[in-house]
């Protein structure tokens, strides 16, 4: 499993890839300069000719940015990632 596919199952999961503007902020947030053409890339398999390989780097930073963007949401009494408990 490459940096892409793993990048785009998360976007899935979180339902974060239909907010462009907040996924360019979470980038930011995780210290990665990001644009909406490099966000397209990265999503896109690497089987595509339209891809972009997502360094580990870039993957590693959007893990960061989406722990702070959590973290600043509960600091709100937001909880963004609401799985059942039980």
């Amino acid at each position: 499993m490459t940096n892409n596919d793993i990048f785009r199952r998360v976007l899935h999961l979180t339902g974060v890839g239909r907010n462009k503007q907040l996924l360019v902020e979470i980038f930011h947030l995780g210290g990665v300069h990001a644009t909406n053409s490099k966000i397209k890339g990265w999503r896109t398999s690497l089987d595509n000719p339209r891809s972009s390989h997502m360094p580990d780097a870039v993957l590693d930073g959007f893990f960061s940015g989406m722990f702070e963007y959590r973290d600043k949401q509960t600091k709100e009494g937001i909880n963004i990632f609401n799985f059942p408990s039980e």
